[in-house]
């Protein structure tokens, strides 16, 4: 098949995949956008916190959107493509991805940050999908993550969102539990013996 060119190349990436994939798209984007600003505006009046991320918000941030753009370059070149079909199941992860997320942060409230770090007045919260996984809203980032490999079409797209998102949220899961054991000590040990990180009863 002949590669796109120039704006054949920038048309190609909405027109090839759909609108339907795209709209989605633009709804996950703007959630995330609008729950880092809801961050920022609940973190007002409140004890200041210690920041720990050690550039974890950071990398989470660009490699998302680095593994996106990158497995968009696939899809434009066509390369692992798989059946139109499979279209759908990315839809279907991506809405799940969202609803997981977004629940896992209104349950989490006034304590969820972009950045790791406590303040004094933080609880533990294992209520709600915290009370088999500890970092529910991880979980709902990687599901729609390779969602959209899946809304792409293409293999590589879903091997680089779920392989790469997933190192990515080791590191930060690894850099936030050991500043959470650090704050609560052994109640927050406790709590990671009974749970998961963000798949129930696998990991």
């Amino acid at each position: 098949m002949k590669q796109a060119t120039g704006w054949g190349i920038a048309m190609n990436v909405y027109t090839y995949e759909g609108a339907s994939f795209w709209i989605l798209f633009y709804v996950w984007f703007a959630l995330e956008m609008s729950l880092w600003i809801r961050a920022r505006l609940l973190r007002r009046g409140q004890p200041r916190k210690r920041n720990d991320d050690r550039g974890s918000a950071v990398l989470i941030m660009l490699g998302m959107y680095v593994l996106i753009f990158i497995s968009i370059g696939f899809s434009i070149r066509q390369e692992g493509i798989l059946p139109r079909w499979t279209q759908y199941i990315g839809f279907v992860l991506m809405i799940a991805g969202i609803v997981i997320r977004l629940s896992a942060i209104i349950q989490l409230g006034r304590f969820f940050s972009p950045v790791v770090g406590v303040v004094s007045n933080q609880e533990i919260v294992q209520t709600g999908l915290y009370r088999w996984i500890r970092h529910p809203a991880y979980t709902g980032g990687w599901i729609t993550a390779v969602g959209i490999g899946f809304g792409l079409r293409t293999w590589w797209g879903v091997l680089l969102c779920g392989i790469g998102l997933l190192l990515i949220y080791a590191y930060r899961i690894r850099v936030e539990e050991k500043v959470l054991v650090e704050h609560f000590g052994e109640r927050y040990v406790e709590y990671r013996k009974r749970t998961r990180r963000m798949f129930p009863g696998i990991w």
